[in-house]
């Protein structure tokens, strides 16, 4: 975009959130007043600069985005998704490693546009699981996830959820992999022989730990510094949400070693 269409588009915030709402499909000047809270008076004059610049059509009594138009606001939903994002607790993001993520979710991370944060645990259970977590892992049905961390309860905490009829796949780090081996090794093993798991081993390097399901998914950043942050997830429940979770573990899935047996 040239230097004149970004002003023309950002300068005004009537005009972007004008471009914003004929994206869902051609409106009347009573459904745009309505919807964007304004007069006749104030977005005529919008309007008539977004179709001097041939951005907006005027079809009988109702306007629509231009090929251009079309093209031009669906690149800003996804910028005003991730912006949204970001904004979203800013010190989070800001302070958190995002760019461990593989950059094909990270292009798509406006897709958790209105995720909401775990409350940080108390020191009496800093190590556990959060509460809610285990909460909403424990009604859903279909579970993925990925550690790159060795929690000591893990291993009989989704044992138990696949016994329940959950269907679960795991997704674990080498090292993981290997201690879970050694010190859990009749839970992996009984894991492995229900017909409704599966797990898998990515032999490199991952920062992030993260679970979706058929109800939420959680996202375990590291801190900028390398160093793994315990106490506060990422949590979302909107489908494109999930879409995006499940396609992160779609990701190293097929990166990995699926285990079937000890």
């Amino acid at each position: 975009m040239n230097s004149p269409l970004l002003e023309l588009i950002f300068l005004s915030e009537k005009r972007k959130d004008l471009l914003l709402f004929l994206n869902d499909g051609p409106k009347t000047i009573e459904e745009i007043k309505k919807s964007l809270n304004t007069s006749a008076v104030a977005i005529l004059p919008q309007i008539k600069k977004l179709r001097d610049n041939s951005l907006v059509f005027k079809t009988e009594n109702t306007y629509i985005l231009s090929p251009l138009g079309i093209a031009v606001t669906e690149r800003m939903q996804a910028m005003m998704s991730l912006l949204n994002v970001f904004g979203n607790q800013y010190e989070f993001w800001a302070t958190h490693a995002v760019e461990c993520l593989p950059a094909s979710l990270r292009n798509r991370i406006g897709d958790l546009e209105n995720c909401t944060f775990s409350e940080p645990p108390d020191r009496a259970h800093l190590f556990e699981p959060h509460r809610e977590f285990v909460e909403k892992l424990t009604i859903s049905e279909k579970i993925r996830g990925i550690s790159s961390i060795f929690f000591p309860l893990y291993p009989s905490l989704f044992l138990s959820f696949a016994k329940n009829g959950a269907d679960v796949a795991l997704l674990v780090t080498l090292p993981v992999y290997e201690r879970i081996k050694g010190e859990y090794r009749d839970e992996l093993k009984e894991f492995l022989s229900l017909d409704n798991t599966s797990f898998y081993v990515f032999d490199d390097k991952i920062d992030f730990s993260h679970v979706v399901t058929d109800k939420f998914l959680s996202l375990s950043l590291p801190f900028s510094s390398g160093s793994f942050d315990h106490t506060q997830d990422v949590l979302c429940s909107d489908p494109e949400a999930l879409k995006w979770g499940e396609d992160l573990f779609a990701y190293y899935r097929d990166r990995s070693e699926k285990i079937t047996e000890i």
